[in-house]
């Protein structure tokens, strides 16, 4: 394939963008771009003054997912059914991309096919443009999609349309999507990416690690978890009174009469 794997760019202060490169290919995986798609949520994880993070693709597609030559390849399939392992490291990076410590926004400009919508639906928000399309193909053509992804897409989509998208296989527009709750935002045509940004660049000034808290027990909650002792002592650790304090005051020096 042509072009090169994804790339971890710092875009405005605690932001950074993870950019999908290989336009010409319709931006699909290729088994190398797993681990590095992965290195990249490591290194972001370890630095703390990232809070915000972009998932954005070059080109008219915004990915096709999985290569498919990887994935039939001679012995992808075993006789015993194991997956092939490009599929289960594509299925153990889309879990590292929902784990991500920072707020992850997909901007979408184009088509996202196959495993793709996994890594899209990993993210915290979607925006998409009316160029937005989707397509879940893992039916047709006879492919049981992996656990993480059907739990995602229950968490995010809820039972009945995870069933007609999985079941259909069918190409679904920007204005379907935005109704049934994928897109989280709905902008005009080449501009997902700069909303994307702004809106991270938005969150990024917000006090990190209440907002990572906050993250972290939404998505437990989405995956149907019940509140729990560590659930509330991880709250409890991010709630800081001088950070609190500091806010009100800057907030109540913004909206004092001049």
């Amino acid at each position: 394939m042509s072009g090169d794997s994804p790339a971890l760019i710092d875009i405005a202060p605690h932001v950074a963008e993870i950019r999908l490169r290989r336009p010409d290919s319709a931006n699909r995986f290729e088994p190398k771009d797993l681990d590095v798609l992965i290195a990249h949520c490591e290194a972001i994880d370890a630095r703390a003054d990232l809070h915000a993070v972009v998932l954005a693709a070059e080109g008219k597609i915004f990915s096709a997912g999985f290569d498919l030559n990887a994935l039939t390849a001679a012995g992808a399939v075993h006789a015993a059914g194991e997956r092939h392992g490009g599929e289960r490291r594509f299925e153990q990076a889309a879990d590292r991309l929902a784990r991500l410590r920072p707020v992850l926004i997909a901007a979408i400009e184009g088509a996202v096919v196959g495993g793709s919508t996994d890594f899209v639906l990993a993210c915290d928000l979607r925006i998409g443009s009316p160029r937005a399309k989707f397509q879940m193909p893992a039916a047709k053509i006879g492919i049981p999609l992996y656990a993480g992804a059907l739990q995602r897409y229950v968490s995010r989509l809820g039972i009945d349309a995870a069933k007609r998208l999985i079941f259909r296989a069918e190409m679904i527009g920007a204005e379907e999507l935005f109704r049934i709750g994928f897109l989280t935002e709905l902008v005009a045509e080449g501009h997902a990416e700069a909303h994307a940004r702004a809106m991270a660049i938005e969150i990024a000034a917000l006090p990190a690690e209440p907002l990572a808290a906050m993250k972290r027990a939404l998505n437990a909650f989405g995956r149907g978890a019940s509140v729990t002792s560590e659930i509330r002592a991880d709250l409890d650790q991010a709630y800081d009174p001088a950070v609190i304090a500091e806010r009100i005051a800057a907030v109540r020096r913004a909206t004092k009469p001049r």
